[in-house]
């Protein structure tokens, strides 16, 4: 039986209640660093539910003290155990031909809120482990509290990796792409807004580590079992097997002709010698001043960009048994599938039996055929068996 789910709004700086409400057609989802998508549709039968939608959605100029922007929706699956929070966006209600009205609602987890906040002072921070400088971020994005703060407070495991980064106003970055490219980068680090009941409440916490998700068991899925589908895409449309990224001009003579920075060629040996040919891209980044920091850019991207992109996937049944969550991901599971595809050995033992790491959760609430369902994306790795 699919487990009771609740949508609970409320505004973005003061959690302050504004109503819950049934929607249909939900969806959503989390990744670790990304922001996670949120879809849905408020049914309108009737006046009294316009009136609570209509503070959610704000159709009329007049009405901006509510609606996109400011307003969150809180997931519940069961009585407290929260999902995820999901900042709106976007809100449009309609009428059809029939007289039905609806409004359909867009937004994203609270990691989107750090792509809407610029970094407006000059910001420097020298040897300083780059958890430390994540967390950093945050605080000065909130330091002036009132609408500045969305009320994360901050946990930081450290990484023992110190770096250098600066950061100008002038260049507008928002501490949302400024965080992701401090992340995504050779001997990097992982991010995600969690939201949870605390003792006094729920809790918005910015939490950053070295690698995300503590489980001390596998999750495991199977197919034939709790294993509904699967997919394995593999797409090279954006493959390459050299990199270079390419920073900031650092010429202080303004007359004199001036270039960006690059990286060393960072070439994926193992892929060239396995017959693979040179395919090329050079990434931007603005802000980064040294050869030493855009090694690194070009590393992380050799390191886990290079050749054919992967990004399997499993969807599984959502039931009382399944305790995978938005709050285990970074966990691992082992999935076993066997069918055509994946046939069994001449022993009857599965020839796909894999152990990756849970990534990303997407989740489609009370489908009719399966009941709550969710897509896992993995990141692909070596061990098989």
């Amino acid at each position: 039986m699919a487990a009771a789910w609740r949508y609970e709004f409320a505004d973005l700086l003061t959690d302050r209640p504004i109503a819950t409400l049934a929607l249909t057609g939900v969806s959503f989802d989390r990744r670790i660093i990304q922001p996670g998508a949120f879809k849905a549709t408020i049914p309108v039968p009737n006046r009294r539910v316009a009136e609570q939608a209509r503070r959610i959605a704000a159709p009329l100029p007049e009405e901006g003290h509510t609606g996109p922007g400011r307003t969150v929706v809180h997931v519940y699956r069961g009585a407290r155990d929260l999902w995820g929070t999901y900042l709106l966006w976007t809100a449009t209600p309609s009428g059809d031909e029939r007289g039905r009205i609806s409004v359909e609602l867009q937004g994203a987890s609270l990691e989107s809120y750090l792509d809407h906040r610029e970094i407006w002072a000059d910001l420097t921070y020298t040897s300083v482990d780059q958890t430390t400088i994540s967390t950093a971020l945050v605080g000065h994005m909130q330091a002036a509290g009132g609408p500045a703060s969305i009320g994360l407070t901050t946990a930081s495991v450290p990484s023992g990796v110190l770096r250098n980064a600066a950061y100008k106003a002038s260049e507008s970055n928002t501490y949302g792409a400024k965080l992701a490219e401090l992340a995504n980068v050779d001997g990097g680090f992982e991010y995600m807004i969690r939201t949870y009941h605390g003792d006094a409440g729920r809790v918005r916490e910015f939490a950053a580590a070295p690698v995300l998700g503590q489980d001390t068991t596998d999750h495991r899925f199977t197919r034939p079992g709790n294993v509904l589908s699967w997919s394995y895409p593999s797409d090279a449309t954006t493959a390459a097997t050299r990199w270079r990224a390419r920073g900031d001009a650092v010429s202080d003579d303004l007359a004199a002709d001036s270039e960006p920075l690059l990286s060393n060629i960072q070439t994926a040996d193992p892929m060239i010698a396995a017959g693979w040919p040179y395919l090329d891209r050079t990434v931007d980044y603005q802000g980064a001043r040294t050869v030493t920091d855009l090694d690194a850019y070009a590393r992380w991207w050799r390191d886990t960009r290079s050749g054919v992109i992967r990004v399997p996937q499993a969807t599984i049944r959502l039931d009382a048994k399944t305790a995978i969550s938005p709050h285990r991901l970074g966990g691992y599971a082992r999935l076993t599938i066997a069918d055509d595809w994946f046939p069994l050995d001449a022993d009857g033992r599965p020839t796909f039996s894999v152990r990756w790491r849970v990534v990303g959760l997407e989740v489609t609430p009370e489908t009719r055929s399966a009941g709550d369902v969710a897509r896992l994306i993995f990141a692909e790795e070596e061990e098989t068996t």
